[in-house]
């Protein structure tokens, strides 16, 4: 079984769904305001009936609610990923310690931002994506530090990913693997 391809493979899915996430999190908010202050010709007539603010509040609310979907969504998917990932560096050939503990550390990283940190900024921003950004939010202030937190931990998961990647491509190779490649080069 190769299964230092198979973690390597998750782990790939992983960082790039990660990746993915940081990107979608980040258009979807600017694209609402972009939306609202310059919107493409079949929405211009909603925007001037509503107002600018008030589309820009209903733009952001709605951006917010599919980001909190997005991101509840991408954990649930990590921790399925992680699990795999980590059964992949158990069964893996020589076991390496190092591995397996990246891999853990990673894994809570995710579990700590799921269970701790989400839950606080999914309240927080329910409370503060109606109030205008100009109006000083003790909410706002809050939803900042468990954005800052969240953001501490993916950079966390990033750094221990690419540790563990490393650890993956310095692991010597399954001796059945290279036995299966012998065989194949004398043939």
């Amino acid at each position: 079984m190769h299964t230092r391809r198979l973690a390597a493979f998750l782990l790939g899915a992983w960082l790039s769904g990660s990746f993915f996430m940081i990107m979608v999190a980040t258009r979807n908010l600017s694209a609402a305001d972009k939306m609202a202050s310059a919107p493409p010709g079949s929405a211009a007539t909603s925007v001037e009936i509503l107002g600018e603010t008030a589309a820009r509040t209903f733009l952001r609310i709605h951006s917010g609610e599919l980001n909190r979907w997005y991101f509840d969504t991408w954990e649930w998917l990590e921790i399925g990923l992680g699990a795999l990932l980590l059964a992949a560096v158990i069964r893996g050939p020589g076991r390496h310690r190092s591995a397996i503990l990246l891999c853990v550390f990673m894994l809570l990283s995710v579990l700590v931002m799921h269970f701790a940190i989400t839950p606080q900024a999914t309240r927080l921003g329910r409370l503060v994506d109606a109030v205008p950004a100009e109006v000083p939010s003790p909410d706002r202030v809050r939803l900042g530090n468990y954005n800052t937190a969240y953001a501490a931990l993916e950079g966390a998961k990033w750094l221990l990913g690419l540790m563990l990647f490393s650890s993956l491509l310095r692991r010597h190779a399954d001796p059945q693997e290279g036995e299966a490649r012998r065989k194949w080069k004398r043939v």
